[in-house]
């Protein structure tokens, strides 16, 4: 049967100079999900640019991109295919998908290009900021917000299946709509995420992800991503979601999610799991419930909080529930050891109870990140002082890793207005060299991590020996010990590749 529509997941990009915050491989999970809502109706093709082949990897102007080169996905797309739906998995994906869009105009110039966001990651963008930039490039709609309701209407009424008006789907934004001041920006949430077929893996390379021994989450073993729910109650002045989600938080069930781990471990044998939530612990007694269905239905799995938690959410006798079920991992996000930083973040956060909470979590075995925005707007010398201090407590506390971003302004965020130099949005990355006090902050970065390091050897010697072993044997606990896997592997995949495309050229 020929293919009607085609989902297409971009290459993965790294800025050459980032080795923190791009050039981490996700799981296309919000396009999995509308390949489950899709094929129940379609003929459907998923393509996954970076999964096809991860070992792939080049260097082009400031970007590092793994996978199959656009070229080689455009002949992959079927010549049936009517609709072609690529997911802006992250803001970084920019800079390609301008190309594979010019390139499938080229080719299938009656093909309908429909570009859809990832609501549910602070390295998403809003496209509903950025979209005159697809359409100059040939895209035709942009569907903002969540896809899976809106995808299947605005296909139907481009089939003519669906009597209503385009401008009635709302968060779709029509190229073709003359008046660009009616379009209809509200991008209506999924309030019964139950109700949602779980991911189609099937569709995906996953044996492709699993073989390159790294991920987002710490991999130990073959993983799977899972989203628990989606949104976040609280509106941080740096983070994007907000603007996709409106402030609002749903969560999937117990029963639900563990009966996804039961589909996941009978139709794929795995058993570990990275939950890609931005706040799955914002409802304690749900998670309370969750660990104690998988205790009762005995799922000997492996979970970890790879995006992050609000720590102060959750209490010391739920952590030992979690850890009871498999809980193994967690990030949670102070973003700044100044209170004064975080009123003007407007982000909720208590550092003694974290501290507690780090305690806890160091003697029960669940290893810990701790996450901080740098160069925020207003932040000064004495903030970032307090930030190092409270790194240093933390470690001192039992924190396994920190990670350190620099302030950046996705489209979307409140501070998008507040910075520029940059000449492409792909370069909005937690290593924004284009701003002027980059150096300044990245002297700060290093000589935070040194603290770090130097006073997690004192206080507790035998992480550091096991972070090593753990590298050598490729069983991550956490995702420094992984990152630095990575780098090496990347840096091996880009000569291995070049060396393939001489040997070819030289033919």
């Amino acid at each position: 049967m020929e293919t009607e529509v085609t989902i297409i997941c971009p290459q993965l990009i790294t800025l050459k100079e980032d080795n923190l915050g791009s050039g981490i491989p996700y799981m296309p999970i919000i396009a999995a999900y509308l390949a489950a809502v899709l094929k129940r109706k379609y003929r459907l093709e998923v393509i996954d640019a970076f999964g096809e082949n991860p070992f792939n990897a080049w260097i082009e102007d400031k970007y590092i991109i793994q996978g199959i080169t656009a070229e080689q996905l455009i002949r992959k797309v079927a010549p049936s295919s009517k609709y072609c739906i690529l997911y802006v998995s992250t803001i970084m994906a920019n800079y390609i998908l301008h190309r594979i869009i010019r390139l499938l105009k080229e080719k299938y110039p009656l093909i309908k290009i429909i570009m859809i966001e990832n609501s549910q990651s602070v390295i998403g963008v809003s496209l509903k900021y950025i979209y005159k930039n697809y359409f100059y490039s040939g895209a035709d709609y942009i569907v903002t917000g969540e896809c899976e309701e809106k995808i299947p209407l605005l296909l139907d009424t481009l089939q003519g299946k669906n009597k209503s008006s385009m401008s009635l789907i709302p968060g779709i934004i029509d190229k073709y709509n003359d008046n660009l001041s009616d379009i209809n920006y509200p991008a209506a949430i999924i309030a019964d995420l139950d109700a949602l077929p779980f991911p189609a893996w099937e569709f995906f390379p996953l044996d492709n992800y699993w073989k390159l021994g790294y991920a987002h989450g710490p991999m130990q073993n073959n993983y799977i991503a899972v989203m628990t729910s989606r949104g976040c109650p609280y509106n941080c002045s740096f983070c994007v979601v907000p603007s996709m989600n409106g402030g609002k938080w749903r969560f999937r069930s117990p029963d639900n999610i563990v009966k996804e781990f039961e589909y996941i471990i009978k139709n794929f044998n795995v058993f570990e799991f990275h939950l890609e939530d931005l706040n799955p612990t914002s409802n304690e007694k749900r998670i309370i419930d969750l660990c104690r269905l998988i205790i009762e239905k005995k799922l000997k799995i492996t979970w970890k909080l790879a995006s992050g938690s609000k720590i102060e959410t959750i209490r010391i006798d739920t952590l030992k529930l979690m850890r009871e079920a498999g809980c193994t991992y967690i990030s949670f996000s102070p973003e700044s050891g100044s209170s004064r930083v975080l009123k003007l973040m407007n982000k909720p956060f208590k550092h003694e109870y974290a501290l507690k909470m780090t305690k806890e979590m160091n003697k029960i075995g669940i290893s810990t990140q701790a996450c901080f925005v740098l160069g925020f707007p207003g932040e000064n010398c004495h903030d970032r002082n307090m930030t190092k201090d409270y790194v240093k407590k933390l470690t001192k506390a039992g924190l396994d890793e920190i990670a350190l971003f620099i302030m950046t302004p996705i489209p979307g965020t409140k501070t998008f207005d507040q910075f520029s130099g940059y000449s492409d949005y792909s370069e909005l990355t937690f290593a924004p060299t284009w701003r002027k006090d980059y150096r300044q902050l990245c002297r700060f970065r290093n000589s935070t991590y040194l603290l770090f390091l130097i006073t997690k050897l004192f206080f507790h010697p035998f992480k550091v020996l096991r972070q090593l072993v753990n590298l050598l044997s490729k069983k991550f606990e956490t995702k420094s010990e992984m990152n630095i896997y990575r780098l090496l592997m990347v840096k091996n995949l880009i000569k291995k590749t070049a060396k393939i495309n001489q040997l070819q050229n030289s033919r």
